[in-house]
């Protein structure tokens, strides 16, 4: 079992480097083994283990969860499913028909799974279980020089304080007002407006947040923010020492400016003095302006979220009489 947990280590760490070419947190059976039981030791779980005579070839651990966003969902972590190296990714169609029944009867509809962005026949495998895009993962190695700066005098980066706070909390709704329209179409909710507001009021306050503002006088006009990453010691989506990139945008008129790219650069060198080595970022796969913008910045894909709807009709449109 720990043999297949180093090949396996070794295996997804060579798709990660590949992908991003950074150096992967983990890369010992003992790592492996921690971002596992960390999934496994998770509540609601439920998995599944394929076995070739004896010997472990391959697991599936999905997490049943419900909230207003997605519903009654089952979440596959990052760590939450692999194969041994050799084995056909029809594995991975194998090993979810044979336990998604159960995600299904308990009333989840919507699947979700993070695969490394490396792994074509991992990710080729899901696609043909219905499986399709929804978010990137990304990240950058950051430079080790000082990057220029932004060439508009009247434009000012700065972090965030106090008094930005009223701002903030006006521009704080810009993404998912953003989302809600084509070709992203996702669901934002008028009741939740205050519930952002307050969450970016509160990075201006965290003490380990960079919350960087591009303001001409007194009108900001963009905004990043910059923070460490939860969990950081057991989940395998994070390389080692890195920074969150983790909320951006620009208000609309002032889009096409270079401000975005400013933004970034600064946050970048600040974590490069705190002796940060890699950047993440995320972004909708649907939404055109990020999937342009992120990749220019610098941001390599390094794992795909995919999710499935299954149609919930099934659960009584069953054929029989």
């Amino acid at each position: 079992m720990r043999d297949r947990k180093i090949e396996w280590a070794a295996f997804q760490r060579s798709h990660v480097e590949a992908a991003a070419k950074l150096t992967s947190a983990f890369k010992t059976a003992e790592q492996a083994e921690r971002a596992i039981e960390g999934v496994w030791e998770r509540e609601n779980v439920s998995g599944i283990a394929a076995f070739r005579d004896s010997e472990l070839v391959g697991y599936l651990i999905g997490r049943l969860e419900t909230d207003k966003a997605r519903g009654r969902h089952t979440w596959v972590d990052y760590a939450g499913a692999a194969i041994a190296a050799g084995e056909s990714s029809e594995l991975y169609r194998e090993m979810y028909a044979a336990i998604a029944s159960d995600w299904v009867a308990n009333g989840s509809f919507r699947h979700y799974v993070l695969v490394p962005s490396g792994d074509e026949a991992a990710v080729d495998g899901w696609l043909r279980l219905g499986f399709a895009y929804e978010q990137v993962h990304a990240v950058q190695t950051i430079p080790a020089v000082q990057l220029p700066e932004f060439a508009d005098p009247a434009v000012r980066i700065r972090l965030a304080g106090p008094e930005d706070e009223p701002a903030v909390r006006k521009i704080s709704t810009l993404i998912m007002e953003h989302q809600a329209g084509a070709p992203v179409w996702a669901p934002a909710f008028g009741e939740d407006r205050a519930k952002f507001q307050e969450g970016y009021v509160q990075l201006i306050k965290d003490p380990s947040a960079y919350f960087w503002v591009a303001a001409r006088e007194e009108e900001i006009l963009g905004f990043q923010a910059f923070y460490p990453p939860d969990n950081l010691d057991i989940d395998r989506m994070f390389p080692g020492s890195c920074i969150c990139l983790g909320v951006g945008a620009t208000v609309p008129e002032a889009r096409g400016q270079g401000i975005g790219a400013a933004l970034v650069k600064h946050g970048l060198d600040r974590a490069r003095r705190e002796g940060f080595t890699n950047c993440i970022a995320d972004w909708r796969m649907t939404n055109v302006e990020a999937s342009r913008f992120w990749p220019k910045q610098g941001f390599t894909p390094y794992a795909y979220r995919l999710v499935r709807y299954v149609d919930p009709r099934i659960a009584w449109a069953d054929g029989k009489a």
